[in-house]
């Protein structure tokens, strides 16, 4: 199965002050004919509202930095980032990225589930 990225809605998250962040579901068994996992394109602008935290799922996941850099958060700390690190994210663990460079951040997301309605965002536990 090939997808073109041009074929397919973009979706986002934003907030009263602005983008968060636009992606591309690449494949999820609710739009593909495919199953074991759901990936995408992200992409986090320059300008972008960064979370003041960041959110969980139960799902491991995976970010493939494509292009730019930015801040890896996590509950260990903070992590610079850039084009070619990959970064593997164990579910349950609250993250979030945030864009630090002079170009779009975009990355490569990949979930170990069927569909990425499969995937709930838990806002971060106090």
């Amino acid at each position: 199965m090939v997808r073109r990225i041009e074929d397919i809605d973009e979706e986002n998250w934003s907030n009263k002050d602005g983008l968060i962040v636009r992606w591309w579901t690449l494949f999820s068994k609710d739009r593909t004919s495919s199953s074991g996992l759901t990936a995408g394109i992200a992409e986090i602008p320059i300008d972008a509202v960064a979370p003041e935290r960041g959110h969980s799922h139960d799902q491991n996941e995976i970010y493939f930095i494509l292009e730019g850099e930015g801040t890896l958060h996590t509950k260990t700390g903070t992590r610079h980032v850039i084009k070619g690190d990959a970064i593997f994210l164990p579910g349950g663990e609250e993250h979030h990225i945030t864009n630090t460079g002079l170009e779009i951040l975009k990355l490569l997301y990949v979930f170990d589930t069927d569909s990425f309605n499969d995937v709930e965002y838990v806002p971060p536990r106090t």
